[in-house]
Order: C-alpha cells, then structure tokens, then sequence
C-alpha cells in the first residue's frame, strides 16, 4: 500500500480504522500481510465491517462472499476500497 496519494492514504487509513473498531482489533496489529484468521476476524465482524463502511461511505459493500474470500488484510482493504470513493458526511 505504497506509492498512493494522499486521498487513497486517507481512503486506507479510514478502512483500518472501521475494520479496528468493528473487529474489536487494536489498530497497530493490521498489517498488510496479517491474515484474516490471524487477527481473529469472524464472519459476523466481516460483516459488522461491511455495514460500518455502507453507513460511513453511503456505499454498497462487496457481497459477504467476496468479503470472506479475502485471506489478508491487505486483500480485505483493497477489496473494500474499491467501492467508497469519499468519507461521508460525518467522516
């Protein structure tokens, strides 16, 4: 996640912060290459984060099957920036 301009860092820095909080995660432990089953995400908390991001980009997430295939951190993030493209209102 190198060479990005600072509206994708952002993006990033944002989705981090959501997969975090909804995954009960602490923020310094998503590396890029940690994966799905090492951080202790279930597939309620994928799909705690997909509703977080639909509410905080007022955006349709990735179907709970796309979000499930992601094996990474790294895979979750760039499957789900794909979609918000701005914070919404009250990020």
């Amino acid at each position: 996640m190198t060479d990005l301009d600072p509206a994708e860092n952002q993006l990033i820095a944002k989705l981090l912060e959501i997969i975090a909080t909804e995954g009960l995660l602490r923020s310094e432990l998503l590396e890029p290459t940690a994966t799905i089953e090492e951080m202790g995400l279930t597939l309620d908390d994928l799909t705690l984060i997909g509703n977080a991001i639909e509410r905080d980009f007022d955006c349709d997430t990735p179907s709970d099957e796309d979000m499930q295939a992601c094996t990474t951190v790294r895979e979750l993030v760039t499957l789900i920036a794909q979609r918000p493209k701005a914070p919404g209102p009250d990020g």
